[in-house]
């Protein structure tokens, strides 16, 4: 008699635990597609971002090295006070800019438009002016400091050994 029933929970038991796991191979493989799945989208994002970035750019200073601000970014500059506040926050700016040494044109001019995308966290106390500028000119805050980055590196360039010209004579890495 134990063995009837020993032999009935076997015949139920085997079965259902390789049901189960076929249940949940297919569940992995579904995961491990999704991955796939989220990987592939991610990478196209990332270049999408990047086409988007500079078509953004393009807008103030097309794309041709080094980038030169054409019309729509000169009147950023002026209207903004985004050139009055880089003017007053030279040195600390070109320190910030040094601390990154850089060692050709093209990282240099990274690193200037680095430390001016982040202006407000350097600077707190421009924050308001840069926000005023911004709804005063029509353009983006982001917009405001690509501007005044671009404006930075022409204005310091040559102190930190370098000219704009140099940008792409270095290879972009």
């Amino acid at each position: 008699m134990k063995m009837d029933i020993l032999d009935i929970i076997l015949s139920i038991g085997i079965p259902t635990i390789v049901i189960a796991l076929i249940y949940i191979g297919r569940k992995l493989q579904v995961l491990d597609d999704v991955e796939k799945t989220v990987k592939s989208m991610y990478e196209r994002f990332i270049k999408v971002e990047e086409r988007v970035d500079t078509l953004w750019k393009d807008e103030v200073a097309p794309a041709h090295s080094p980038r030169k601000l054409n019309d729509y970014g000169n009147r950023i500059l002026t209207e903004s006070g985004i050139k009055e506040i880089i003017n007053e926050k030279k040195e600390k700016l070109l320190g910030l800019v040094r601390e990154k040494d850089a060692k050709n044109a093209y990282d240099a001019e990274r690193a200037v438009l680095s430390v001016v995308e982040h202006l407000p966290e350097h600077c707190p106390d421009v924050v308001e002016r840069l926000k005023a500028g911004a709804y005063k000119t029509g353009a983006s805050v982001a917009t405001v400091l690509l501007v005044g980055g671009l404006y930075l590196r022409d204005l310091i360039f040559s102190e930190l050994g370098f000219s704009p010209e140099e940008i792409d004579s270095h290879g972009k890495g």
